[in-house]
């Protein structure tokens, strides 16, 4: 009898054991950099301030590129004030259904070599950015036109 609860403990004790690793908290600066939350009217008052650092910002998406999925613009509160969001190599491509929503996007803002545009305009673009009406306007615009980000995520707000 003592022997069947001895190894009946053992046993109990080795179920235990193995299922008692539990979800270990990994803090996000040991995969990769923590993101600051910045609201957009924040970016366009210091934009220099958050170059370089990973932040996360919420904005509605305005243009989707259509060429090759892989930039949106986002606009906060003034719509003509636009944030230039690109995916890296290894990131997917931006679901069309994206524009018109509301999303929070998460990535390092840069600020790339700016690209004189065509015919000697005097205004400058995103080094990658296409040359269609919207990427136009960002060049013309006299805030964030020289920034963009290098996106690690998003997800639709609504």
């Amino acid at each position: 009898m003592l022997k069947k609860i001895i190894s009946l403990s053992v046993i109990a004790m080795l179920v235990l054991s193995c299922g008692n690793k539990g979800k270990k908290e990994v803090p996000q600066s040991a995969g990769g950099t923590e993101s600051i939350k910045v609201e957009f009217a924040s970016l366009l008052a210091n934009p220099s301030g958050y170059v370089g650092k990973n932040i996360s910002i919420e904005g509605k998406v305005v243009h989707v590129c259509t060429q090759s999925g892989k930039k949106i613009f986002i606009t906060g509160e003034n719509p003509d004030v636009r944030l230039y969001v690109q995916a890296g190599e290894e990131m997917p491509k931006f679901p069309m259904e994206l524009l018109g929503s509301e999303i929070v996007v998460e990535g390092t803002l840069t600020q790339p070599v700016a690209v004189a545009m065509a015919e000697g305009e005097g205004m400058t673009k995103p080094a990658g950015a296409d040359t269609c009406e919207t990427a136009r306007a960002l060049a013309a615009q006299p805030v964030l036109s020289d920034l963009m980000m290098i996106y690690n995520k998003h997800s639709v707000v609504k």
